[in-house]
């Protein structure tokens, strides 16, 4: 039969869990991988496409790196 055979019912791992909220989150966290925490490394500039963490901040204006 397999793996169905040998799973609880829904409703007793939900209860289980702590309620639907936490049996969600948990199974979400499962498929999808845990949050990304930061900004990473930002987003590509829309004129040279370097990420925007690499340019300068010159009065107030981001100015593109040099190659």
């Amino acid at each position: 039969m397999g793996r169905a055979a040998d799973r609880k019912p829904l409703r007793t791992r939900i209860r289980e869990a702590g309620g639907f909220y936490q049996w969600f989150n948990t199974t979400l966290i499962g498929l999808a991988g845990p949050a990304q925490v930061g900004e990473g490394r930002g987003t590509p500039c829309h004129r040279c496409g370097a990420f925007k963490a690499e340019h300068r901040l010159v009065e107030g204006e981001l100015h593109c790196p040099t190659p």
